[in-house]
């Protein structure tokens, strides 16, 4: 499932191309599962820019009008000069992008879990703002999360930094390496959490994200993909998820566990 930053490298490539006249809109048979909500279309508007709130991309057109995407398991987004024919196309916009180039821009999600809305500026922001503070900006702080702890004592560390009410951006390979890089166990309840641990929390976080930014997103078996259709690299950079041995100690196993119905996993040695 893409995370923060699989979503924002898409962000970033697609804000290349833009702004983006859109002249034509096409849509598949089953696009019904995907969209949940049309306020409007967006043919014969302009693309201005597209924003990002954890795991959610918010284009910006004018009229004060959005479409709001989450990828869910395999959604991703196409932008190309050729018209996007792959399998899974579900949503396809065609236009004229940055130095007059005709530009083709595609939804492509083969498992159908991700969702789409067509909202106007009122109902867009009600969903923007039922996400909690986003991990990659200045508002996530060490005082944040000790407010989180305090409030929430008989919290589990790691599906908790899973919610998205709370931590937007984070999903199941992200908790797993914060959780390493802090050396903390993700099974330890908030309660148990000091003021220490909350800044190596905060640390973690900003060092698993620019990890996973820098190689332009992770990509495991069947996938993400970039903007470009290109896999991100930051599987080379993780230290517990996926790994049978411990790349921060490079001596002990990894354990695999379940916790809230998620894989999970930890290094005995180094997280305590």
């Amino acid at each position: 499932m893409p995370e923060l930053p699989e979503v924002e490298t898409i962000r970033r490539q697609l804000s290349e191309y833009l702004p983006l006249k859109i002249r034509s809109v096409e849509y598949s048979p089953v696009v019904g599962s995907i969209l949940k909500e049309r306020e409007f279309s967006p043919r014969n508007k302009t693309l201005l820019s597209i924003d990002r709130k954890g795991k959610m991309l918010i284009f910006n057109l004018n009229d004060d009008l959005h479409f709001i995407s989450h990828l869910g398991m395999s959604g991703g987004w196409i932008i190309s000069e050729q018209k996007i024919t792959i399998n899974h196309t579900h949503f396809q916009l065609s236009g004229i992008g940055k130095g007059s180039r005709t530009l083709y821009l595609a939804y492509v999600d083969p498992r159908r879990f991700g969702n789409l809305y067509f909202l106007k500026r009122v109902n867009a922001q009600k969903r923007i703002d039922a996400l909690g503070v986003d991990v990659a900006t200045k508002e996530f702080t060490k005082k944040y999360l000790e407010q989180l702890i305090e409030r929430f004592p008989n919290k589990i560390l790691k599906p908790f930094l899973l919610d998205q009410k709370y931590f937007a951006g984070i999903g199941n390979y992200l908790a797993s390496e914060i959780c390493a890089h802090a050396g903390i166990l993700p099974f330890r309840q908030l309660s148990s959490l000091n003021r220490a641990d909350a800044t190596q929390l905060i640390k973690a976080t900003k060092k698993s994200l620019n990890f996973a930014l820098k190689a332009q997103g992770t990509t495991f078996a069947g996938g993400y993909r970039d903007a470009s259709g290109e896999r991100g690299e930051g599987v080379k950079n993780l230290v517990v998820f996926y790994q049978d041995c411990c790349r921060l100690c490079n001596k002990n196993r990894v354990v695999k566990t379940q916790l809230g119905g998620r894989g999970t996993y930890h290094c005995p040695k180094c997280q305590q």
